[in-house]
């Protein structure tokens, strides 16, 4: 990687300070929303390397790719152009998305006192509201705003950026509580990736969980399945394999690979405190019947008071690498990627 992206991203994280002030980038040159897949409200952003499709509709980032390639995020085909039905908790389309609770809370605040489905309170139902712009330096942006009523009374906001010579999104997320509310909040973004083979893992050598990483469903994998390759863990998907596994490295980076396709993912957190089930930074929720897999970042979590805010910044980007890689090797390339070469 070349100084001038090491120097970016050090500014990407200097810039995930807290603020106490909503970001209101001026638009250069505002983008129209756009027709796709069946939805009207759709904003498209694109440069010379790559495009990206939101749809406000379902709060979602929908597509990501290469101007020659394929989105790695999965799209349910029986619900592209439609919306949640009222009422409806999970609207399980696949793309990008956000929760501002952690799952551990679910149940208090569930009618039926459940971590599944998501509790009303965080319904898909409600549409977020775009915008969308070039920047004077010639970066589209998005912004989609949603606000969370009782009992979280807050409002979420994420800038997506996508850089102008580059395959890669800077991601702004924002909560901010508006109102009094005992309810924690946590930056939980969640990106479906449709059939992964490997995803990679920072599995720390001081982490408090054995061997770098914690199941967060029923046993962690064989060593057949999770092959450790030094300070990284790679976990091969498998047939009829579900698992979900933890990693509470503050490096705090999530790779899947399909193929000679990569999609890598870095969060940048200033605040401070606990993070969700029991310290984890990054996650991987992989269900190979179901055809996906969910490479997930966290932030810490926080009981806001009104008026303040958590914030972090993520990078999401897309890579490729000369050919399908076996693990290890992986491992070194998504190193690279998080800039630790």
């Amino acid at each position: 990687m070349t100084t001038l992206l090491r120097s970016l991203w050090a500014a990407l994280c200097l810039a995930a300070l807290p603020v106490f002030a909503a970001p209101a980038p001026p638009p250069v040159a505002p983008v129209l929303p756009t027709e796709f897949l069946g939805w009207t409200n759709a904003y498209r952003i694109r440069n010379d390397r790559a495009e990206a499709v939101f749809v406000p509709a379902v709060g979602r980032l929908v597509h990501f790719a290469r101007l020659d390639g394929a989105s790695p995020l999965r799209l349910e085909p029986a619900l592209a152009g439609k919306t949640p039905a009222a009422g409806e908790t999970f609207f399980n389309l696949g793309g990008d998305w956000f929760w501002p609770v952690a799952q551990a809370r679910w149940p208090a605040l569930a009618a039926d006192g459940q971590d599944w489905p998501p509790p009303a309170a965080l319904g898909d139902e409600t549409p977020w509201t775009g915008s969308a712009w070039t920047d004077a330096d010639g970066a589209p942006c998005v912004q989609l705003v949603r606000h969370y009523g009782a009992p979280l009374h807050v409002e979420a906001t994420r800038l997506f950026r996508l850089e102008p010579t580059s395959a890669v999104l800077v991601v702004r997320q924002r909560l901010e509580r508006t109102e009094p509310s005992d309810v924690p909040v946590v930056l939980w973004n969640v990106s479906q990736i449709a059939r992964a083979e490997q995803i990679v893992l920072p599995a720390d050598q001081d982490s408090k969980f054995r061997g770098g990483l914690k199941a967060l469903m029923g046993r962690k994998p064989s060593r057949k399945q999770l092959v450790r390759c030094g300070d990284a863990a790679v976990y091969r998907v498998a047939p009829g394999a579900e698992t979900k596994l933890g990693s509470d490295s503050p490096r705090g980076w999530i790779a899947a690979a399909r193929g000679a396709e990569v999609l890598f993912e870095a969060v940048a957190n200033s605040a401070t405190g606990d993070y969700p089930d029991g310290g984890c930074v990054v996650e991987v929720y992989s269900n190979e019947g179901l055809g996906y897999s969910e490479i997930e970042t966290l932030s810490p979590e926080l009981a806001l008071e009104p008026g303040t805010v958590l914030e972090n910044v993520l990078r999401i980007q897309l890579a490729t690498t000369d050919a399908p890689l076996a693990a290890c090797p992986l491992a070194d390339a998504v190193r690279a990627l998080a800039l630790e070469h």
